[in-house]
């Protein structure tokens, strides 16, 4: 019935009488709007609104035109705007993207990524950035933690966390800062403070320990020198204390000046390729302490906790010998074997007798003797045939002599100090870690590698993608997926390009 009246209401002839009134008064009203135009219009006919009124000249074409032209300008003037606003948006988030410290704010590290050289002669040579040391450095929690965690920026879990344990003396900013470039949750960080270190620098890493709990700090402190003395000690007492935590698979061991040059994504995959085997530099043995004195075999060294099924000519034949750098990675099941399996007290108490390099045998002896069953280790095969091994842990540019190679023309205990010439060598080596990087040198280094990493993690910016052939077909690894196999051969000649051999500077 409703929809009846509702289409009534649309036939005039059927509408009620209140309705044939208004059609009236409508129609009236036309009549009267016609006679009013046709009295004023000059020409005495119906008006036109496109033709010119004498009295005003203006056209309606003409009004809607400016109309136009008015709307026009205003869409002009607010899309300069909107341009300028996101410039504006886009100058903050650049500033809130990685905060700088003041003296390098001006370092435009992508111009010297992208091999800019006319503007890195201007940041270089005696234009360097120094660090400028806070000695009133804010050292609340919350002021640690706003400076080494990433602020509105979320990480992605690991399939499996490093274990980092460092041995520090001085530069505290710079560690600060190396916590914060490799931070993640699942991560754990080991300091072992040298004992001669100021008290300043003590009270400020007790202090970041006690706010961040992947952040461990040794008790006992050792004291430490260049000739290696307490280093194995420091490292090993490290490597007892992170065993205990969980979620990660490789231990990295560093010092003080080392710079890790990989996000923790990129880390986590160069671990997955290495595959269990530990990354350990490889050379011929520099000579022990006098082995007159000393014993160096597993019974003499009281080594296996337990020696029940292990054969007797393992337990009495002396170790191999090897040396190589002190920064390494291990596997979690060599860190586990080194601090559950075996004792290395009487082995470290040892080569602490030494005079000099006393640091660079301890754990390469155990890579290379296989029969002590450490997980992950190599064999001693390829020093035989008078090769070393390589590795990818540590990167030191060694100097001897004229320092003119180095890309900061700069040499110190006979290795190439790092400055702003080696950016694009460090974002496109392989290696985890530079060594040495001196922020009382050129700290524009330190800052624009931190920035690299900032941008790998968090931006997703892929400059130098990971040489998967480098990692998995190293001679190490292809020794440890293959030893057990009747027929594998090991060559000890590695099919690619060593970073050693490869041009340095970029």
């Amino acid at each position: 019935m409703r929809s009846k009246i509702r289409y009534q209401l649309l036939d005039p002839s059927a509408a009620p009488k209140t309705f044939k009134f208004i059609w009236i008064l409508l129609f009236l009203a036309v009549c009267f709007v016609a006679y009013y135009l046709w009295i004023f219009n000059p020409k005495k006919g119906i008006y036109d609104p496109l033709t010119t009124d004498k009295q005003n000249p203006m056209t309606y074409e003409q009004v809607v035109n400016d109309l136009r032209n008015e709307i026009d300008q205003r869409n002009a003037i607010i899309s300069e705007l909107q341009k300028d606003f996101v410039k504006m948006e886009l100058k903050t988030e650049f500033k809130a993207i990685y905060p700088r410290r003041p003296e390098t704010d001006h370092i435009d590290c992508g111009r010297i990524l992208a091999d800019d050289k006319v503007y890195l002669q201007t940041v270089s040579g005696k234009d360097r950035v120094k660090i400028v040391e806070n000695k009133n450095l804010n050292m609340s929690c919350s002021a640690i933690m706003n400076r080494i965690l990433p602020s509105g920026n979320d990480l992605k879990p690991l399939k499996n966390g490093v274990a980092f344990a460092r041995i520090v003396y001085t530069d505290y900013e710079m560690i600060e800062k190396q916590v914060q470039m490799s931070y993640h949750p699942q991560n754990s960080f080991c300091f072992a403070i040298d004992k001669k270190a100021p008290s300043q620098f003590h009270e400020r890493l007790r202090a970041m320990a006690a706010c961040l709990p992947n952040v461990l700090l040794l008790p006992d402190e050792e004291s430490v020198d260049s000739a290696g003395h307490n280093i194995n000690l420091a490292h090993y007492n490290c490597l007892r204390v992170l065993i205990n935590k969980p979620g990660w698979n490789y231990a990295i061991l560093l010092q003080n000046h080392d710079v890790i040059v990989k996000s923790v994504y990129e880390i986590e995959q160069i671990y997955d390729w290495l595959g269990g085997a530990n990354d350990i530099e490889i050379t011929p043995e520099a000579g022990r302490v006098d082995n007159k004195k000393f014993k160096w075999d597993p019974v003499s060294l009281k080594m296996f906790r337990n020696e029940t099924g292990i054969d007797k000519n393992v337990l009495t034949t002396s170790m191999k010998f090897a040396k190589g750098a002190v920064q390494g990675s291990l596997s979690r099941g060599a860190v586990d074997w080194m601090v559950r399996t075996v004792d290395l007290s009487t082995y470290i108490n040892q080569w602490n007798e030494g005079s000099s390099g006393v640091d660079e045998q301890f754990i390469q002896s155990f890579q290379v003797s296989a029969d002590l069953g450490m997980p992950g280790h190599f064999t001693d095969e390829c020093l035989k045939q008078k090769r070393n091994t390589d590795f990818v842990s540590r990167m030191s540019q060694w100097m001897y002599g004229s320092a003119h190679k180095c890309g900061s023309k700069t040499v110190r205990h006979a290795i190439c100090l790092l400055g702003i010439e080696d950016l694009r060598t460090v974002a496109a080596y392989p290696n985890l870690m530079f060594n040495k990087m001196i922020p009382a040198f050129d700290y524009s280094i330190v800052e624009c590698t931190a920035e690299l990493l900032y941008n790998r993690t968090f931006l997703g910016q892929v400059d130098h993608p990971l040489e998967e052939n480098y990692y998995a077909q190293m001679v190490n690894v292809l020794y440890h997926k293959n030893h057990l196999e009747p027929n594998y051969k090991l060559e000890c000649k590695p099919s690619y390009t060593r970073w050693a051999e490869r041009e340095y500077p970029l």
